[in-house]
């Protein structure tokens, strides 16, 4: 059954319209009389009946009852990226938010090539939404990622190193707060699956931040700074793998981990 997510709150009566109705309609090929599922930014999640087609608008009806969303475990991923050429982000964006990521938050670090000028920082952010939002519907997942807004790396670990728990000498995880991992190439003695395995027997909660630095990786600085704000420096394996790459693939081995 086709998913939507509505920008109003779901009701007896709902009206869909403008990119989401022409979407709906062209891309989805949505038809009169077709049942599909609909969430609302509140939550609420219901089946609606499409009645009535016209160029900018589809109307429809609530054919069920109107719930909440189910979360479905406890799991919370979040993707810290630094910024890479070209569009790969959108890529990043797009396989992440079907690989279930909570929250995106775009960076820039020392070695960042790409750089978005202040006022093409809303156009940027936008586009990422209706990316995500494409492939959440596409997924069939309940919820949306959040988005930080684009920032430096250093200002992202001030605000964050206050919400981080800690390893200490013996890789045991302090039980307090999230847990931040970042890929670092030049790392060789510590595996993802061993921090991850470390922390899963831990009784806190599951809220991982993955770190990805930009083509280049980070500087000698950023990694104290980041090993400083408590996180964990961890391998991929023997190959230097691509920016991109290596986001989805440590969202991948997280899921891996966690949810099967």
């Amino acid at each position: 059954m086709k998913r939507i997510f509505l920008d109003d709150e779901i009701s007896d009566n709902v009206t869909i319209s403008g990119k989401d109705a022409h979407h709906l309609a062209y891309s989805l090929r949505a038809k009169k009389g077709e049942q599909i599922i609909a969430v609302d930014p509140f939550g609420n999640t219901a089946v609606l009946e499409l009645f009535d087609f016209d160029k900018e608008t589809i109307r429809a009806k609530c054919v069920s009852e109107i719930t909440k969303v189910q979360t479905v475990n406890d799991l919370r991923i979040t993707l810290a990226e630094c910024l890479p050429k070209q569009n790969k982000f959108d890529a990043i964006v797009e396989k992440a938010t079907e690989l279930g990521v909570e929250q995106i938050e775009p960076l820039i670090s020392a070695r960042t090539i790409a750089r978005p000028g202040t006022f093409r920082v809303k156009s940027k952010l936008d586009r990422w939404a209706r990316i995500s939002k494409e492939a959440a519907e596409q997924c069939g997942r309940d919820t949306l990622p959040k988005f930080g807004t684009i920032r430096e790396l250093a200002d992202w670990l001030k605000e964050i190193s206050k919400i981080v728990g800690h390893f200490n000498g013996k890789n045991k995880f302090d039980g307090k707060g999230a847990l931040l991992i970042f890929c670092n190439e030049t790392e060789n003695n510590v595996p993802l699956q061993k921090i991850l395995r470390d922390y899963k027997a831990c009784d806190c909660t599951r809220d991982i931040i993955i770190l990805i630095g930009p083509e280049g990786g980070f500087t000698e600085k950023e990694v104290e700074d980041i090993i400083s704000a408590g996180g964990v420096s961890v391998t991929l394996g023997k190959t230097i793998l691509k920016t991109d790459t290596a986001a989805i693939s440590a969202v991948a081995a997280v899921r891996y981990e966690f949810i099967f």
